[in-house]
């Protein structure tokens, strides 16, 4: 990794994160512990030679550690350190500063899980006390949330248990719930939202958890 070889403190800590991919690592790992292959499958442009290196490097930085996943066969994973947690206000900054930038291209890969981790990161201390289990299917995308009273945790897949909100919709329709131009009131009368669980909650949810540059929804 090229340095730029001053003192100055975001000099160096560009030394550490600042080369293309390493934040959308950072990203990724914001979801939880993630296998190599989940990793090189999202972050595909990148190559496996890259990734890891890229790897490599922020472990001797102590911003990622190896562990193992629970559950059968135990596979080798990633995950943040705390160090790596303490990049969080980085990430979310960006993510207020990125929807200042108008609508992306419509040929750009378009992820929900992406918009989930600044839903997440952009939240206030409040939404650490939804302790509701929350598992969203949207589209082909399967995420699950929850607050625990100090910090929001979130994962890829089905929720680790049986869930008290299930929401289910597309990506169009998500999105408009999360940025506040659609209310969950309209969105389940128009059969464009499915909830699995009590209409407060999920009004609840878009209220605590929603996209930067949109208006929280307000029911």
């Amino acid at each position: 990794m090229r340095s730029y070889e001053q003192t100055c403190l975001v000099a160096r800590s560009l030394d550490i994160v600042g080369e293309r991919w390493t934040l959308l690592i950072v990203r990724e790992l914001a979801l939880g512990p993630r296998r190599y292959s989940d990793l090189l499958g999202v972050l595909s442009g990148m190559g496996t030679s890259l990734l890891a290196s890229r790897l490599k490097h922020l472990e001797e930085r102590n911003v990622v550690r190896r562990t193992t996943l629970p559950g059968p066969g135990q596979a080798a994973a990633y995950e943040l350190t705390e160090r790596g947690e303490g990049l969080f206000p980085v990430i979310a900054g960006l993510a207020e500063w990125g929807a200042g930038l108008g609508e992306p291209s419509a040929d750009h890969t378009d992820r929900v899980e992406w918009s989930v981790v600044a839903m997440r990161l952009t939240s206030s201390k409040e939404a650490a006390r939804f302790t509701t289990l929350t598992e969203l299917a949207i589209e082909d995308e399967t995420l699950w949330l929850q607050g625990d009273g100090e910090r929001v945790r979130v994962g890829v897949g089905s929720a680790p248990l049986p869930p008290g909100l299930r929401l289910t919709s597309g990506k169009k329709t998500f999105y408009a719930l999360a940025q506040g131009r659609l209310t969950v009131d309209d969105a389940v009368a128009d059969e464009r939202l499915d909830v699995h669980g009590e209409l407060d909650e999920a009004r609840l949810f878009f209220q605590l958890f929603s996209l930067p540059g949109g208006q929280p929804s307000p029911a």
